[in-house]
């Protein structure tokens, strides 16, 4: 007959238990589980993602407009030449933001930041975000200096600057999405230096930008606006289809 085995009775002080756990429990609630960074930590962190090539020259053309416009001004130049210049200037500012994004989807890299898992929407959202703030600081600079040395008003000098601005965008995240590799660069500065040189036409007839036509101007940067929405949303369904990862 097996003996019985019978467990020592080991007594417990409630006053301690109660102790430990509640220094557990506050252990616990201190714990972070889930850390949910900050905005500016984000885009700090997404900073050195860019190329130095792109944010360089971005700031190199912003300098060189707001000095040309300077001395266009010093020098007393007509309506036109501001018109053209910054115009002309308005259709090369997202050439450098493309190029970055291009940098970025080049054969082989978006599949190597898959492998270090980047997250592709963070990273390019920080890059626009960067250089869209650089194209509307210049933008502002030109439309107060034009505005400032011509007849055309604020807002009307806004528009003239606005439907190149938003329709070479929009043409050259068009090549963008349709090309990729080193010839989807080229065919990308092609479209911003055909875009700047449409900007130019309006400049055979001075009378384009006057009062008369200026719905016409409306009605060309509402049309610009509503391809660059179409082009930014296709871009992000291929991100979230995971169409631009595959696609070699």
């Amino acid at each position: 007959m097996k003996e019985k085995i019978v467990l020592e009775e080991i007594s417990i002080d409630q006053q301690e238990k109660g102790r430990i756990l509640q220094k557990l429990e506050e252990a616990a609630e201190q714990k972070q589980y889930w850390r949910c960074p900050s905005f500016w930590e984000i885009f700090r962190g997404q900073l050195k993602y860019i190329s130095g090539f792109c944010l360089g020259g971005q700031l190199l053309c912003v300098c060189l407009t707001v000095v040309l416009l300077g001395y266009f001004q010093w020098k007393g130049e007509g309506m036109l030449t501001y018109l053209g210049t910054a115009s002309v200037a308005a259709s090369s500012m997202g050439l450098f933001l493309v190029a970055e994004l291009g940098r970025s989807r080049a054969i082989g890299m978006m599949e190597l930041e898959q492998s270090c898992y980047l997250n592709f929407k963070q990273v390019w959202c920080v890059k626009m975000i960067l250089f869209g703030c650089l194209d509307i600081l210049l933008l502002t600079v030109m439309v107060a200096v034009v505005a400032k040395n011509t007849s055309c008003g604020l807002f009307r000098v806004l528009v003239y600057l606005l439907v190149p601005f938003v329709l070479s965008n929009a043409v050259q995240l068009l090549v963008f999405t349709m090309l990729r590799g080193r010839r989807g660069e080229y065919l990308q500065a092609g479209a911003a230096a055909m875009c700047g040189m449409i900007s130019l036409v309006p400049l055979s007839s001075p009378q384009w930008y006057a009062r008369t036509y200026f719905g016409v101007w409306v009605f060309a940067l509402a049309a610009a606006v509503l391809c660059l929405i179409r082009e930014i949303n296709l871009i992000y369904r291929r991100m979230e289809e995971g169409e631009m990862v595959c696609w070699n």
